[in-house]
């Protein structure tokens, strides 16, 4: 067992669902909970697309939350726990054609996944341990700590849903994507794109967290 992780309190059973503004054309939809202790809790997304629309890409980014991916026994940032590996779970990366090799970085804030068939109401779930960047915090990490992470997802209607994790009502340990912008699709974000998605989502992000910190 991990060393300072807690079990998971709540299942991904007891998701709710994300209600997601766009506009008339973007009919593209996915659904992203995280509940629980990263280490032993599954990600999960769902597509929800109401048009058909399959997803394309999907990318994760962590800058600006305090937490990095932690993917490797012992690695950074420096605290000596275990860590989980990137693991699709249930062959769920069979049925959305996920496309291989999927490259998480030990200390890094930042993934992506290509799928070549993930269509309406189909399910990717995969295990990835986050851990606290800094060394002398406790390791563990809930959905909640990862509100205000930076999320992009690519749909097959050509256009790009953008959006951060935000806080689940009623639920303390959660985290869930709402979408906020749709825009033509421009590919993999580089690192200067990343910079501007924070500096465009990073005064919503810290106000969620500064509210959910009043009502906790």
């Amino acid at each position: 067992m991990k060393l300072g992780k807690a079990l998971p309190l709540a299942c991904l059973a007891g998701a709710m669902t994300v209600s997601i503004a766009a506009p008339a054309q973007a009919d593209g939809n996915l659904f992203f909970l995280i509940d629980g202790d990263t280490f032993t809790q599954p990600f999960s997304i769902t597509n929800n697309s109401t048009a058909g629309e399959s997803v394309l890409g999907f990318g994760f980014n962590l800058a600006g939350t305090g937490v990095v991916f932690d993917p490797v026994d012992g690695g950074p940032p420096g605290n000596g726990t275990l860590g989980t590996p990137f693991t699709p779970q249930g062959g769920t990366d069979v049925t959305t054609g996920l496309v291989n090799p999927v490259s998480v970085i030990d200390g890094s804030t930042f993934f992506s996944m290509n799928f070549t068939n993930f269509g309406v109401g189909e399910t990717f779930s995969w295990l990835l341990d986050v851990d606290q960047a800094d060394p002398f915090a406790t390791p563990t990490v809930l959905g909640s700590d990862l509100i205000g992470a930076l999320v992009y997802v690519d749909f097959s209607n050509g256009l790009r849903g953008s959006g951060l994790i935000q806080a689940v009502a009623g639920n303390d340990d959660a985290g869930q994507l709402v979408i906020t912008t749709f825009t033509p699709t421009p590919g993999i974000p580089e690192p200067s794109t990343w910079a501007v998605m924070i500096l465009g989502f990073g005064l919503a992000g810290a106000a969620l967290r500064r509210r959910t910190s009043q009502f906790a």
